[in-house]
Parts: C-alpha cells; structure tokens; sequence
C-alpha cells in the first residue's frame, strides 16, 4: 500500500470524530431546546389551571348613640366594614379543583383568615361533593357573604343575618342540578362541625333546596346542630348544657328582573333551654336607575319564648367562685326590635359600588332587643336609649 494512504488515514480519523462531535452537539443543544419548549409549556398549563379572583370593602359607619346596632358608636369606625378576600382556584383535572379563600378583616387588625378551603369533585352524574372548610349555607347570600359588591345593601340586615354566630364549617356537602324545561331545581346536603369563640357546634346536619325560574328565586333550609359553649361562657354557660339541641329553619324569595328587586327571608332559630328562640324576617325593595338603585329594607326580629325565662336567673360574674352574682335571665335572652333603612347604590365601575345606608332601630318594648350594650346597661343599673339611627358609607369591589 502506498505510504500516503498510511500517512492519510489517521486525518481521516480524526476528521470523523470532529464531526461526530459536532454531531453530538448539535444533537445534545436539540434535546435542551425541546426539555426548554416542554417545561414553558408544562409551566403554561399549571398556571392555566389557576384562577385567582378577590374582592374588598372599604367603609365607615357611626351611630347616634352607644346602643352598638351593628357594632357601630358614636365615633366613626373605619375597621367595622372595611375587608379585603382573596380566592384561588386549582384545576387538578377537569371534574376536581381546590378552591382556598382567604379574608382579613378590619375588625380583626387584618388578621388574614381561611373562610373557604375545600376539594371538589364532579361525578358522571352530575352530583358534586366538597369537603374541607365551607361555608354554612343558611341564607340566600351566604356564599357572597363577604363579597359586598353581589349584595344590594350596604350591610345584610342585621336581624336575619346576625343571628347565627357562625358562618363556616369544617365537613363535606353534595349538591345536585336538576334541569327542567324553563326553570332549574338546586338541591343540597351538608354535614360537619364548626368552633366559634370557645362555643362547639357538633353535629351539624341539614339541607336546602331553591328553584330559579325566570326572574324568580325561592329557597327553603332546614339544618340542626348540637351546641356546647366553654365553661367560662358566662350567661351562655347559665342556660345552656352540653350539646343542646339547635334548630334553624328559613325561607327566601327574591325577584329581579333587571330593574325591579324585591327580596325577602324570614328564619326561625330555635335552642333547647332559656337561650333564645328567635324568628327574624325581613323585605327589600330596590329599583334600578341607570347606574343607580334607591333600596328600602323593613326588618324585625322577636323572641319567641319569653314565658320560659319569667322568673328564671342566670350567672353574670364571679360564676362558680361562691361569690356568683346573678341576674334576671330576660334581661339577656327576650328581645325584640325593628329596623327600617334607606339607601342608594351606584355603581361607579362595572367591579366596584358605592353604597350609602341610614338605619333607623326601634321597637324594643320591654326588652333590651338582643343587643349587648344595652344589656350591659340594664345589669349596672344604668339607662340607655330605646332606639339608634346608624349611618354607613361603603365602596364594595371586585377583581
């Protein structure tokens, strides 16, 4: 063999591994552009499986006495109604997401606090379960409950929606659609336990049922718990045992056809013992103007078993020290009242409202209407007012 051919091959050796790396390279820079195209696209897909919303409430309200309607005073308030939420959820496949709703309240120093926190599925039938921290489904606003800007006043009246000292529960509900011609029939089960200020609620259990058709909506609840305040839950502690039973019973209607709202509920809660039972009702009446809507809302409340209480007296300070200073137990638990409100909602952008609210209070009679400073008052033996007048200013918004 000639020489040269020696002398060549070796060249061409090294000459095939050059390319050889080349083509390595070219190949390895190919991979890390696909992994790169691949991770944009896996990163794309979890934040298209997110969705975050929120909504806030900046207000100031006063009254014109101390009677605390509303957890107002005399001076103005700024934290009372001003809130901000915050709700995400997480598509984890197209039937099942998680949904976390976060709220920091003005009355609570902006203490962030977890309202909603649950798992969701979505059966082949249609049936849909959740479980975790829910909401207490005993209104017709209560998944809006926070959310100002859904709401047409400038606070839920206070005689039907301040009653149930509770609104979340930690346990599962199943709902289910039922589709018909022109109208849709909603149904829906809850079942769980909540904690609110030392007091348990075990037990809870109900349902609830509305029917949509065109420009109306009724609704009917039924729910039942057992309720055991803390031992130094004093007067509560004086009337109520372990796990006494509570009944809540309500009803809604509401018509809205775009310029005419009128909606109402009327609720009835009883609790085994001295405590009280309470029915509560109230009706709403609005007519929208442009971006304008007048409301008036009539509301009242009225204990139901006063003859219960007569006679009868409970523990106020220094309980079970041998020292128990006791009271008439109607001082605490029979009330009555009246509310009448006049306001004005207008919405100044497609996600954000300004309310003004005045709220006239009277009606007591002989109690001191469920309202605890003028319960305060009555056991030092001091007078207060038979009726307050509470004025609000709220910008409720969305995002």
């Amino acid at each position: 063999m000639d020489l040269r051919v020696w002398q060549a091959l070796p060249l061409c050796l090294l000459s095939g591994a050059v390319m050889a790396d080349e083509v390595l390279e070219q190949r390895v820079e190919q991979l890390e552009q696909e992994v790169q195209v691949l991770r944009e696209q896996n990163q794309q897909n979890a934040w298209d499986k997110i969705r975050f919303n929120g909504f806030y409430s900046v207000g100031i309200n006063q009254s014109n006495n101390e009677l605390g309607y509303a957890d107002s005073s005399e001076d103005y308030d700024f934290n009372n109604l001003t809130l901000v939420g915050l709700q995400g959820d997480f598509a984890l496949a197209d039937s099942t997401s998680v949904t976390v709703q976060l709220v920091a309240r003005g009355s609570d120093d902006f203490s962030p606090k977890v309202e909603w926190a649950y798992l969701k599925h979505t059966f082949d039938n249609y049936v849909t379960l959740r479980g975790g921290k829910l909401r207490l489904p005993m209104y017709m606003y209560s998944d809006y409950l926070e959310v100002g800007f859904a709401q047409p006043w400038a606070r839920p009246p206070v005689e039907v929606y301040g009653f149930v000292p509770f609104n979340s529960f930690v346990g599962v509900d199943a709902s289910y659609d039922f589709e018909l011609d022109d109208s849709t029939l909603s149904l829906q089960g809850f079942w769980g336990q909540s904690k609110e200020d030392g007091t348990n609620y075990d037990d809870i259990l109900g349902a609830n049922i509305s029917w949509a058709v065109n420009d109306v909506t009724l609704r009917a609840v039924y729910g039942v718990a057992k309720v055991t305040p803390a031992s130094d839950n004093y007067p509560n502690r004086g009337v109520l045992a372990d796990k006494n039973k509570a009944d809540f019973l309500g009803a809604g209607f509401s018509y809205d056809d775009g310029s005419w709202l009128l909606v109402s509920e009327w609720t009835r809660a009883t609790v085994d013992g001295q405590y009280s039972d309470v029915d509560s009702a109230y009706l709403t009446l609005g007519y929208r103007i442009d971006k304008f809507m007048p409301y008036a809302t009539v509301a009242g409340m009225k204990t139901q078993d006063d003859d219960e209480r007569e006679g009868q007296f409970t523990c106020v300070a220094l309980c079970n020290s041998g020292n128990d200073v006791a009271a008439p137990s109607a001082w605490i638990y029979d009330g009555k009242r009246r509310s009448y409100s006049l306001g004005l909602r207008y919405d100044l952008l497609s996600n954000l409202a300004l309310k003004l609210d005045a709220t006239y209070v009277d009606g007591f009679g002989d109690t001191n209407a469920l309202l605890s400073n003028k319960v305060n008052a009555a056991l030092t033996g001091q007078n207060s007012a038979d009726s307050t007048v509470v004025y609000s200013i709220v910008f409720d918004g969305v995002f």
